[in-house]
């Protein structure tokens, strides 16, 4: 069996403690959602797949009728987890449909793409409030499994410092935009300049391109 991100996205959380499926897919909305986002229906594939490949076990439990499959990491399990620790992470993957929106915006109009980085800076704002609640719950000691502490911490600056980073992007694209007379952005000194700051950023020899 191949492993996938998913996989061991699951195993972390077996790790962590036994789940039954309803509480692997709470623990991913309350965690996971915010930096590896996955559908349910994927969740429990993935759980069924770890258990026919030995990483994780299963207890079927009723209360009446109804069954509930509660998961449990293996020996093994934990092994293959640690052995993925040890190697280098894939680079980061971006998906920002407001940028999509923006890379297109000369094929619809000035006000659709204010709209949209509106929007965009509304959900960042939302999201940052909704991470000052749980950092919140944090700090008074309330957050399940408190001697995780320190993984939640280094994690959550991560989504914080992005969110913001999206507000204000948002922000300043919108003030930019604001001033175009069409969706081409003919004219705007902006580009040359927006261009010029991040070439500055890092030294790029003369003459060279990315790869």
């Amino acid at each position: 069996m191949k492993l996938t991100p998913t996989s061991y996205a699951l195993l972390g959380l077996l790790a962590v403690d036994d789940w039954t499926t309803y509480e692997l897919a709470q623990q991913t909305k309350r965690s996971l959602r915010f930096f590896f986002p996955r559908a349910e229906r994927q969740l429990y594939a993935e759980a069924k797949r770890l258990t026919e490949a030995g990483l994780a076990t299963t207890t079927i439990a009723y209360t009446g009728r109804r069954a509930s499959t509660t998961y449990a990491i293996t020996a093994e399990g934990r092994s293959e987890l640690a052995a993925w620790l040890g190697t280098e992470p894939a680079p980061p993957v971006l998906e920002a449909e407001v940028v999509l929106r923006a890379f297109f915006a000369d094929h619809g109009r000035v006000d659709d793409l204010l709209a949209a980085l509106a929007a965009a800076r509304d959900q960042a704002v939302d999201a940052q409030r909704e991470l000052a609640t749980l950092a919140g719950v944090w700090l008074a000691g309330d957050a399940p499994f408190p001697d995780r502490m320190s993984q939640g911490a280094i994690t959550m600056r991560f989504v914080a410092d992005f969110h913001e980073l999206v507000e204000r992007w948002a922000t300043w694209a919108a003030s930019e935009v604001s001033s175009w007379d069409d969706a081409q952005g003919r004219g705007w000194a902006g580009a040359r300049a927006t261009f010029a700051a991040i070439a500055e950023r890092v030294e790029v020899q003369p003459g060279s391109r990315p790869e």
